[in-house]
């Protein structure tokens, strides 16, 4: 299934911006190259969450499986933009099952194991699937029995490892179809610009909205991520991040078939096994949150006894880095962070070191990528525009130190929501590019206008942990509860996960209500738990403005 414009797909592929790379055909390559290199390594505690001991593969035992399950999933029906959802912790399953499907031309949508009924009604709403793959136990628990009542009959159920009513594709009958599998790819239509992915994003509404990306949209993204990680052929990866975004699929899966190198997968996060997976491993590259990397600063001898002379960078982002530990990284361990600010809709800045030589300018800005008059060593930079515009008047700023929101077209970006016209038509201007909803300013006289300035966002999305929590959405649900009058949700500051989530209610004449009474409440609703809230208050009234909207800034100081 093609979405882009021929036009489109024209002109980038004529400027070589995109290519007929498909993560299959990347793989391959990586196959015929690598075949006997490890390249694909579970984490070393993934018997404590799956109940299955952890796997070491090779290309070619990486190729073994994915022929395996492009096999059944051949056999039971799949065939090319089928869609199935795709919902696993990080094991070696979930890569090669990308792989697997990639090879078959499904459409993969990949989502948070976090996520519940509740979401997955909606997704399944939303795009029809054909099937869905889970696993069978998660931390000691049967991981489909909560979800198994948002399917029906026409859904094709997959686990790996067993579960009720679900295909355990780890005991499912090899099956002798080769030639059949050989012959329909031979006829198969199916291109670079075709969609790989469907991932999901939350937006203030609340409404899981569908990001299609093709190929070469998740290429391009991967390029950049090569360029950012300064990956060299063959380097290790270690990635702690699930498999459901851009900073996963494309700085990660794709990086690693590109670079014919060593994925590292890491779930859940702990920190003590992900810095001995970076030592033992001899991690090159790695991701992670700025308040995990403020936490080993702060922690000396969590370095003490960690050989880590490999690590030559980690991405950071989600949230503003300081300025000390970019410097403290660099000068003190050799360790370049590069300042990473992204979206699954293809909004992509980076600030690495090749272009920002200064760490503490590096922790601040990002370059200008695609603004006439400056050129930037990340190849990303030529194949997309940037823009701030005015949010009252609309109009383009080209001054210093004015806030506006930032707008980006080009290379990385998405061609639009699935199934939703509207927000299309909200999220795009006349000119085609994409509205991120996050505010910057262009950089001071003094730093020659080179570079912009995150200052916030324009919407109020809540984000933990790197999980995107709409409020909007909270609020509709709680509303209902029958002691709640009133209701707003806003996050607050957490130092290790960026913001909890806090809820400001006005209660029922005679009322009570406790923190308990809200996490009992949204699980019979089957809400995931990462949305659950850590705080509440309760006051007389909500702020609000003269038109009525509730002022949620000013409930963070409740917190």
């Amino acid at each position: 299934m093609i979405l882009t414009p021929e036009s489109r797909i024209k002109e980038y592929t004529d400027n070589g911006w995109w290519n007929s790379d498909t993560l299959y055909s990347l793989f391959i390559e990586a196959c015929s190259e690598s075949g006997s290199k490890e390249a694909l390594v579970d984490a070393p505690n993934r018997e404590l969450f799956t109940n299955s001991k952890p796997r070491r593969l090779s290309f070619l035992d990486v190729q073994k499986e994915v022929d395996n399950y492009a096999s059944i999933l051949f056999e039971l029906g799949f065939r090319k933009d089928d869609k199935i959802i795709l919902q696993l912790p990080n094991i070696v399953e979930l890569a090669i099952l990308y792989i697997a499907m990639s090879k078959l031309g499904i459409i993969i949508s990949p989502v948070p194991v976090q996520y519940g009924k509740y979401e997955l009604e909606k997704i399944i709403h939303d795009i029809n699937p054909k099937g869905y793959i889970g696993i069978g136990i998660f931390n000691g628990k049967n991981f489909t029995k909560d979800i198994y009542p948002a399917f029906n009959k026409d859904h094709t159920l997959l686990s790996i490892g067993a579960a009720e009513g679900f295909v355990d594709l780890s005991t499912f009958p090899t099956k002798n179809n080769d030639d059949e599998i050989d012959a329909y790819l031979k006829v198969m239509d199916y291109s670079s610009n075709d969609i790989l992915t469907i991932c999901w994003t939350s937006g203030t509404t609340g409404t899981p909205k569908g990001v299609p990306r093709s190929h070469n949209l998740w290429g391009t993204m991967a390029r950049a991520a090569y360029h950012l990680a300064n990956t060299q052929k063959g380097d290790i990866l270690l990635n702690p991040f699930p498999l459901v975004n851009m900073a996963s699929i494309g700085g990660f899966l794709f990086n690693w078939l590109i670079c014919q190198g060593k994925l590292i997968q890491h779930h859940p996060f702990d920190l003590q096994i992900y810095l001995n997976q970076m030592a033992e491993e001899k991690v090159n590259y790695t991701i992670a949150a700025p308040a995990i990397m403020n936490m080993l600063l702060n922690n000396k001898t969590l370095f003490e006894n960690l050989d880590l002379t490999n690590l030559r960078s980690i991405g950071c982002g989600g949230a503003p880095l300081s300025e000390w530990m970019v410097e403290t990284f660099q000068n003190e361990h050799d360790i370049t962070i590069q300042n990473i600010f992204g979206s699954n809709e293809g909004m992509s800045l980076f600030s690495t070191r090749d272009d920002v030589e200064d760490p503490a300018l590096r922790a601040v800005y990002f370059p200008r990528f695609g603004v006439e008059g400056f050129e930037w060593n990340n190849p990303i930079s030529k194949t997309i525009k940037t823009k701030l515009i005015d949010l009252e008047t609309n109009e383009e700023i080209t001054k210093a130190e004015l806030p506006g929101e930032l707008l980006i077209a080009g290379s990385t970006v998405f061609d639009g929501y699935w199934n939703a016209p509207e927000a299309n038509i909200e999220v795009f201007d006349d000119q085609g590019f994409f509205r991120t909803g996050d505010m910057f300013e262009i950089s001071s006289d003094q730093t020659n206008n080179k570079f912009y300035k995150y200052c916030g966002r324009c919407k109020d999305l809540i984000i933990r942990g790197g999980m995107n929590i709409s409020p909007e959405e909270l609020d509709y649900l709680l509303i209902s509860h029958p002691s709640i009058l009133d209701v707003a949700v806003t996050g607050y500051d957490d130092e290790l996960l960026g913001e909890k989530v806090g809820v400001v209610a006005v209660l029922q004449e005679g009322a009570e209500l406790e923190l308990k009474d809200i996490t009992a409440f949204l699980q019979e609703l089957g809400i995931a738990k990462y949305k659950f809230p850590e705080d509440i208050k309760i006051i007389k009234d909500l702020p609000r403005n003269p038109v009525g909207k509730v002022l949620r800034r000013n409930l963070k100081d409740l917190f």
